[in-house]
């Protein structure tokens, strides 16, 4: 493949992805910004589900942002009392970070009204059109574990 083409590919790409991205999360992107959050803070809340702990660490790694930024999101969450912070038992310098009951509440709401909206979205589509979007999907999700081995 000739590098004009692969450019072109990664740029329609790109520009698929986040053109659906951004349809499916505008609804809650007008939520979050009522409460001064943006769709990272959602993230955190959302990979914290289900009584998980992580650290500083382990949340920069999985969002891909450095660590001083994670910081300044669990710092807002922190003010609003959707997350706090623990000291891990073994290791007292170890901060882990965990959903309170109002972030519970908050993510789970929020989880609901996103559901919603691309359900919302995807009712424009007929059958055939969802299930080129669902095998599309899992296209993208074997390529991509096929990259992360790399």
């Amino acid at each position: 493949m000739r590098n004009s083409e692969l450019l072109t590919m990664i740029m329609d790409f790109t520009n698929v992805f986040n053109e659906f991205n951004n349809k499916a999360f505008k609804f809650i992107d007008e939520q979050l910004s009522k409460t001064g959050l943006v769709r990272t803070h959602f993230i955190i809340l959302h990979e914290l589900v289900g009584g998980k702990e992580l650290s500083m660490s382990d949340l920069s790694e999985i969002l891909h942002v450095t660590k001083p930024n994670i910081t300044v999101l669990i710092d807002k969450l922190v003010k609003l009392d959707y997350v706090e912070r623990v000291n891990k038992s073994q290791d007292r310098r170890v901060i882990l970070i965990r959903l309170t009951g109002k972030g519970e509440a908050f993510i789970g709401k929020s989880s609901e009204e996103l559901i919603e909206s691309v359900v919302q979205l995807l009712d424009y589509l007929d059958q055939e059109d969802l299930y080129l979007v669902k095998q599309s999907t899992q296209v993208m999700k074997v390529l991509i574990a096929k990259l992360n081995k790399k």
